[in-house]
């Protein structure tokens, strides 16, 4: 009998404690201050040309180039939102030739509106060569970036030694896009 009192009782305490528990206000008025910083990754180019790739009809390529169409930058949200962005470049070199890259950036006008250019050192003994260049656009260098819609990457061959058809080795270009993001809203 003592058992039968002692349950209904002992449930009534532990629901008490769990209410008292539990009555803190909640600030509901918080959702109003929203604000949010993601940051987002994308691929942009991946290059690997082995070095017989600069050789046409036994003559030496000067120059390869390739394209990417930007309509990243034409939406609202990004234009309203977007802080800060990095391209990160990564060169392997294994050709004893050096190679300089250029990536130009047009507007819908095919206006030039931002260039950069970074070279990927020779190669001694076709050993692997490694390097990296990281461009930032902040301020007026993003506002330049938001009117991208075109960008156009030129792969050059510097002075050396001849490259021809039993010339070892390769070049690798891969990047990628790094954006920064402030969304802040009251709602």
């Amino acid at each position: 009998m003592l058992k039968q009192k002692i349950k209904p009782y002992t449930l009534l305490i532990i629901f008490g404690f769990a209410l008292i528990s539990c009555t803190k206000d909640i600030d509901f008025n918080q959702v109003n201050d929203f604000k949010a910083t993601p940051v987002i990754e994308s691929s942009l180019i991946f290059l690997n040309e082995p070095a017989n790739q600069f050789i046409d009809d036994g003559v030496e390529i000067i120059s390869i180039q390739d394209s990417v169409e930007i309509d990243f930058f034409n939406n609202g949200f990004i234009q309203d939102n977007l802080i800060k962005t990095e391209f990160v470049f990564e060169t392997n070199n294994s050709i004893h030739r050096g190679f300089q890259v250029q990536v130009d950036f047009f507007n819908e006008s095919n206006q030039l509106v931002h260039q950069f250019i970074f070279n990927a050192i020779a190669s001694i003994d076709n050993i692997n060569v490694v390097e990296n260049h990281i461009e930032t656009f902040e301020d007026s260098e993003l506002v330049a970036l938001k009117s991208t819609r075109l960008m156009v990457f030129t792969l050059s061959v510097l002075s050396g030694n001849a490259i021809n058809e039993n010339t070892l080795g390769e070049i690798q270009l891969k990047s990628k896009g790094i954006f920064y993001l402030n969304i802040e809203r009251d709602l």
